[in-house]
């Protein structure tokens, strides 16, 4: 082996530690990056391949009749028309253990082996469904309680309370996961439903059209297909036009997704900053066998190719160990979000792309930091080399004013104990060194901070929404019922009835103009789907915290109030009190004024009017869809739900879905864990990082201040008061970390919340966590303990010889 490779290697075995730095943080921050990327790319597309691959209806036209053959044959041919089929959903429940309860939405299926668009995939048990059974989606199998090959207890409209077969499980990537929802979501035929009792017509007509990837298209194209199916004699009551091509939550993900891979792009780069940190510390311990290479000939270009060529080793390794770790951690990243977007992922391959780059990324960015020490330590002639005796450089490395100020109010400290007043006064000589130190464990922090912030909010708007809801029940009605007659059913039903309203509910949207009522909703039907709602004035039910303008007053017509997810919705965005909407209301255009807007976080979006108003707009006056139930204390919301059921259904009054408050918090719980734990997990990894520097700038101030040391070892330090010093140094550094993590927390979690209220209806404040700060503390002071260990054992072995001898 040459001497200079001889060289490379020794120095990287007698500086053995500090490579083990920097190939640890480095690989942490490498394991960073190919955790978010991997996840970024598969998601990207796997996400739209689900969802395309279920071949979504572009528009969904629901009819006045079921439509003829010979009518459904003349629309696949019309020019503009790729497919069509029809289709249904009925609302029921479904019986979850001895008397809970959950709704059950029915997708109804004229073929299953003929059926083409928004179909779903087998996922076990029979194929298509034998008569008389259903199939359910894999994501409400546990919620269900139901088990493949067993029965299940529904109740439909028509049919009452039935006993069905379940035939196996689906996956249907166009809906939420069922725990999301509250929903249990099945698929059943129609002449298995005609079968039992519940015959339902096949109203709904699902199209997929030649140009369906713009919005304004597909609109145009919807209008034209309505106003000739008029012509044939079957009117569109509504048409539902989804976002095109697009899954519900595709486009939150992605964007959750990407901030997070920007996060980890920053730790690499500060894993980066650290590397160039600790070789610009070995190329200051090395200065004299710099000097001592170009004494005998070698050039500057020659000596920076050997440490350059060391640093490139150590980035390669720590690519070797970081990326099968991210690997790891990307396919765990998946697997959540693959959960909680109800995905299949088919395939988990990469790009053949990322591996080459991720390596060349993970050699070239310590490359690019340390290449600049690296070149002035080389350019430097023999004699600045040997003149130089350590003790200048470094006080000369922060010289100028401010450092000259520091160092004067540092000389006037003294804080009782020797060790601890010149750990303090160490910590402020190398100002660089301690910012980058502190850039690295204040990222960490913030990054960590902000985590728990978010999901501090999260739970804070869980519980304000649940402090804003002041009933238990609610009830939601086939068909508007005589208020005459729900008053008695439900006293005598309720025993624990304190007080119940008529919330009425009825489907709206924007008015297009042309005659069509359209509405941009999902399948589901949640997912983009706007209500107006009749709100009693002096309601006791909600809160209806006003965030701009007022709340409704009695008897008042052609006035709206809108609550938080109606005034971040398509069309509404920007909406404000004494703005004109237009819109479809029971098939008919309405201009209705808004005279408010309130704050009801976590809440499906309503327009809320009063029930006068209300009555005028449907036709409905004396008539009610819906009720909220408020129950005295101690009363079992599950049991009275039954009895109510029960009550009602008796008395021939069909029941749409009854949810109870329970129900309401669960839906809303957990959706966005996922980020919280991902936050989490890249600030652990920065905060692998952040340690490392700190010990890596421990040990190159021990390396720096050796002979000062053995000063201190010559007036009668001992081991003890050196160890000590060294110890206190880094819980300064660590302390003072925190503060410029709440600086940075402070602003990330506000960019944080920014971009989530961007991209969903629920706006997020976040606020400092006392709790995140509280365990950061604790996480950081014992870790920074455990690092300094090393440079502080390091320091106090030292002898005096030593000490003498090391320049």
């Amino acid at each position: 082996m040459s001497p200079r490779w001889t060289k490379i290697w020794r120095d990287m075995q007698h500086s053995g530690g500090r490579m083990a730095l920097i190939v640890a943080a480095l690989a942490a921050s490498m394991a960073g990056v190919v955790t978010m990327l991997s996840a970024y790319l598969v998601l990207a597309r796997e996400v739209p391949l689900n969802y395309l691959g279920t071949q979504p209806a572009a528009a969904q036209l629901e009819l006045q009749h079921e439509p003829s053959a010979a009518l459904l044959q003349r629309l696949r041919a019309r020019p503009g028309v790729r497919g069509a089929e029809l289709g249904g959903t009925l609302l029921g429940r479904i019986q979850v253990g001895q008397q809970g309860w959950m709704p059950l939405m029915l997708f109804v299926v004229s073929d299953f082996e003929a059926w083409q668009i928004n179909r779903v995939h087998a996922d076990s048990g029979s194929w298509p469904p034998p008569p008389g059974s259903l199939l359910i989606e894999r994501s409400a199998m546990a919620m269900s309680q139901a088990r493949v090959g067993g029965q299940v207890q529904i109740e439909l409209p028509a049919a009452g309370r039935i006993g069905i077969g379940v035939a196996g499980t689906v996956h249907d990537p166009g809906v939420a996961p069922a725990w999301q929802e509250q929903t249990v979501y099945a698929y059943v035929s129609q002449a298995t439903l005609a079968q039992r009792g519940q015959p339902l017509p096949l109203d709904l007509l699902k199209l997929r059209l030649h140009d369906d990837a713009e919005l304004p298209a597909i609109e145009a194209e919807v209008q034209r297909l309505a106003a000739w199916l008029a012509e044939q004699g079957e009117p569109v009551l509504q048409a539902r036009i989804p976002p095109p091509r697009l899954h519900p939550h595709q486009s939150q993900m992605m964007t959750v997704v990407g901030m997070l891979l920007i996060f980890s792009l920053l730790g690499l780069l500060l894993g980066a900053v650290l590397t160039a940190s600790t070789i610009g510390g070995l190329l200051a311990q090395q200065r004299r066998q710099i000097a001592i290479m170009k004494a005998i000939g070698a050039r500057s270009a020659q000596i920076a190719t050997l440490y350059l060529l060391m640093v490139g080793l150590l980035g390669l390794a720590a690519v070797a160990i970081g990326w099968p770790l991210g690997w790891a951690a990307g396919r765990g990243l998946m697997s959540l979000v693959a959960q909680l977007l109800n995905l299949r992922l088919d395939s988990l391959a990469l790009p053949g792309w990322m591996l080459p780059a991720s390596v060349g990324v993970g050699i070239v960015a310590p490359l690019l930091a340390t290449l600049l020490p690296i070149w002035l330590a080389a350019r430097r002639t023999v004699r600045a080399a040997i003149d130089d005796h350590g003790v200048s450089a470094s006080a000369a490395a922060d010289s100028g004013p401010g450092g000259r100020l520091m160092a004067r109010l540092l000389a006037r400290l003294s804080l009782g104990d020797a060790a601890l007043t010149l750990a303090l006064r160490n910590t402020f000589r190398r100002r660089a060194r301690l910012f980058m130190t502190l850039l690295l464990l204040g990222g960490a922090g913030a990054m960590f901070i902000t985590s728990l912030n978010l999901r501090a909010a999260w739970e804070a708007r869980v519980q304000e929404a649940a402090a804003d809801r002041h009933f238990d029940l609610e009830l939601r009605l086939e068909q508007p019922q005589p208020l005459a007659r729900l008053e008695p059913l439900l006293r005598g039903a309720l025993p624990g009835l304190r007080a119940f309203e008529s919330w009425s509910i009825s489907a709206t949207s924007l008015h297009q103009g042309g005659g069509l009522e359209v509405v941009h909703s999902y399948p589901d039907g949640g997912h983009g789907s706007l209500a107006l709602r009749a709100a009693p004035p002096a309601t006791a039910l909600i809160a209806h915290r006003l965030g701009a303008g007022r709340w409704l007053r009695a008897g008042e017509r052609g006035s709206v109030v809108l609550n938080s997810g109606a005034s971040q919705a398509s069309g509404l965005r920007g909406a404000r009190p004494g703005d004109w909407l237009d819109l479809e209301i029971a098939g008919r255009p309405q201009r209705l004024l808004v005279v408010g807007i309130i704050k009801e976080p976590l809440t499906p979006s309503a327009l809320y009017t009063t029930p006068e108003s209300y009555a005028e707009l449907t036709g409905t006056a004396g008539h009610s869809n819906a009720l909220r139930i408020a129950l005295r204390d101690g009363s079992d919301a599950e049991q009275s739900a039954t009895a109510l059921v029960a009550a009602l259904e008796g008395a021939g009054m069909g029941v749409k879905f009854l949810l109870t408050e329970a129900r309401f918090g669960a839906a809303q719980g957990g959706h966005v864990y996922i980020l919280v734990y991902a936050l989490a997990f890249i600030a652990g990894l920065m905060a692998v990082v952040g340690l490392l520097g700190l010990a890596s700038a421990l040990g190159s101030a021990v390396l720096e201040r050796t002979r000062e040391i053995g000063v201190l070892r010559t007036i009668g330090a001992g081991s003890a008061a050196v160890l000590r010093s060294v110890l206190a140094e880094g819980l300064v550094i660590a302390l003072l970390s925190v503060l410029l993590a709440l600086l940075l927390a402070t602003g990330l979690s506000a960019r944080v919340g920014a971009v989530l209220g961007a991209i969903s209806p629920q706006q997020l404040l976040l606020q400092l966590s006392p709790l995140a700060l509280g365990l950061w503390l604790l996480l950081l002071l014992p870790g920074a303990l455990l690092v300094s260990a090393w440079p502080a054992r390091r320091a106090a072995r030292l002898t005096i010889r030593e000490t003498l001898n090391s320049y």
